[in-house]
């Protein structure tokens, strides 16, 4: 069942970050589309900057649990990369346990009620004339974070076998 429930979480993570990519199409097109109008016309428009930020915004967030399922999050192996791998496992396991797991519920808890709140009250971005409204993007901030944490939970549950027996299950 551990297998099976992890295969569904990489398999969300790879689709989801899959169909996030195309994101970045928009944004290159918006940009362009910027660019030329300031450089043609002399005049940039309203809605570029906003539209960059949400658009990158939605790409970074949407690609999190990607990058983590293809081992792409740049990490720091100072120690582990000598390691055996039970010992490594268990250094990934505290790892999780003490760092990833409580900052990730940090971040889910504390997102929901900050995005429920925009829809509540309809918030739209102050700093910009077309005052976009800012639900959906936050929407995606929640998604991303449950993501990434859904596919940390999954590499956690890959590695535990590996920390408590020193091999992979079967």
């Amino acid at each position: 069942m551990t297998k099976r429930f992890i295969e569904i979480i990489d398999s969300l993570s790879d689709r989801t970050g899959k169909g996030g990519s195309w994101i970045i199409l928009a944004l290159i097109g918006a940009m362009v589309l910027a660019t030329f109008m300031r450089y043609a016309f002399n005049k940039s428009p309203f809605w570029a900057y906003d539209m960059a930020w949400m658009l990158y915004g939605a790409h970074f967030l949407l690609g999190g649990a990607y990058c983590h399922l293809h081992q792409g999050h740049v990490r720091v192996d100072l120690f582990s990369e000598r390691l055996s791998p039970r010992p490594r496992a268990i250094l990934e396991v505290v790892g999780y346990l003490v760092f990833f797991f409580p900052l990730f519920y940090v971040l889910v808890v504390s997102s929901i009620p900050y995005t429920y709140n925009t829809w509540v009250i309809g918030e739209t971005s102050p700093s910009s004339s077309w005052a976009p409204i800012l639900g959906p993007m936050k929407t995606l901030m929640v998604l991303g974070f449950l993501l990434l944490a859904l596919q940390g939970l999954a590499q956690f549950l890959r590695v535990l076998p590996v920390a408590i027996r020193g091999h992979h299950e079967r």
